[in-house]
């Protein structure tokens, strides 16, 4: 993990101690001495109190530093659903799946923008639409044929982005958590195993069987079922 990583984490937890829950600040101090179990303890307690980005991406630097490598990936992509254009959760993220040789973790320039932004972009250019168009039915004579299709332009990306941005946080993806997970044709130990997948694979959950879930690979075109236990929900 790059150096400066670990410094921002540092200076974060003695930034925000005396204002956040006592078992983060005893995480953060635990994690300073190396007692990297016992801080990944404390973060866990205090993630049902408030799940932020910050929390999620001290829990996913407690699992890196135990060797967990999927738990710290998932994590860390929870921590980027938070926090989608953070330097340190992004650089981290392609780190780990550069180790595993995961092309499914990469990400667009658009894709680090957030729903909220994207909305609000698309907010802006609507309403410099609409102002477009009010000045042109209050005085025909005025021309605004580029004012109205610069704005019109704008509309159309920012609706196709927020929709894009919409579509992702419905999209169910998942990480594998044990190694060499079993991907087998069906929901059932009856079925054959179609093939395995390595820990910290990042996954698509396209359907759910009681203890099973349906399962697609981007980058690999594949699909198949794997026990729910050994993937962590996004």
């Amino acid at each position: 993990m790059k150096k400066i990583s670990v410094l921002l984490f540092m200076i974060l937890c003695s930034s925000i101690a005396g204002t956040e829950s006592k078992n983060f600040a005893a995480g953060c101090d635990f994690y300073k001495k190396a007692e990297y179990e016992k801080a990944l303890e404390m973060f866990k307690s205090a993630e049902r109190e408030y799940p932020t980005a910050n929390l999620y991406y001290n829990i996913a630097n407690s699992y890196y530093r135990l060797g967990k490598t999927g738990y710290s990936l998932l994590y860390y992509e929870r921590a980027r659903r938070l926090s989608p254009s953070d330097g340190d959760i992004n650089f981290n993220i392609k780190f780990l799946s550069g180790i595993i040789n995961d092309p499914d973790y990469e990400q667009g320039f658009f894709a680090k923008i957030g729903e909220d932004i994207a909305k609000l972009f698309f907010s802006i250019a609507l309403l410099f639409l609409s102002a477009v168009i009010s000045v042109k039915f209050l005085n025909p004579g005025k021309t605004l044929f580029w004012p109205f299709i610069i704005s019109f332009i704008f509309v159309v990306l920012f609706s196709s982005l927020y929709i894009v941005k919409y579509r992702q946080q419905k999209e169910i993806s998942a990480v594998v958590l044990k190694s060499e997970s079993e991907v087998r044709s069906g929901p059932d130990y009856s079925f054959k195993v179609s093939f395995t997948l390595p820990e910290g694979k990042k996954i698509r959950v396209l359907n759910e069987s009681g203890a099973w879930a349906e399962v697609g690979v981007k980058s690999m075109g594949l699909r198949g079922w794997v026990e729910s236990k050994n993937i962590g929900i996004i």
